[in-house]
């Protein structure tokens, strides 16, 4: 006779290690975002600037806050936890987002934005700091976010087994 001994069902949402890499990934496209205005210059891709580690309030308003934003969403992904990761999402979120939106709306308090260079050269710069690396970080922070979401585990507990009656004894006791 089998007997089920599960007495206690339980579910929970818990952390991924499949959003790890995923963080990585939002590592790497926060430090893209924040050190390309700085070195860029070096390599003739220069924002509105040809001076290299030129730390102005446009880049930080609009390059170098957000990067950090989505660094330190995907550094807090990688964190084994389930809260924090979920929080680090959004955090990635909102900053790959301020990359898409902000040139957009800058010229609202700020100056006008204008890459230096060729009409070919001004669409990579601008896919290059902001719409193209706003728009990889917004997509992978949101995966990773379906990700934590979705994630299931069934804890299950055991019954210990019921005592198998002293089948010795009992003959010893008929006989």
């Amino acid at each position: 006779m089998d007997v089920d001994r599960t007495t206690d069902m339980r579910t929970r949402s818990g952390w991924t290690p499949a959003v790890a890499p995923i963080g990585l990934i939002l590592m790497l496209l926060g430090a893209w975002a924040f050190f390309a205005p700085l070195v860029g210059p070096y390599f003739n891709y220069g924002f509105d600037s040809d001076t290299a580690w030129q730390f102005s309030t446009q880049q930080w308003e609009l390059s170098l806050g957000p990067g950090i934003a989505v660094f330190v969403g995907g550094l807090l992904m990688m964190l084994p936890s389930r809260g924090p990761a979920w929080l680090a999402g959004l955090l990635a979120t909102a900053g790959g987002i301020w990359l898409i939106v902000g040139p957009s709306v800058y010229p609202l308090w700020g100056s006008e934005l204008s890459p230096d260079g060729s009409t070919g050269m001004q669409t990579l710069k601008w896919i290059g700091y902001f719409y193209g690396t706003g728009a990889l970080a917004t997509y992978f922070a949101a995966f990773a976010q379906g990700l934590l979401s979705r994630r299931t585990t069934v804890e299950r507990r055991v019954a210990p087994a019921a005592a198998e009656p002293d089948r010795v004894g009992l003959e010893r006791r008929a006989a």
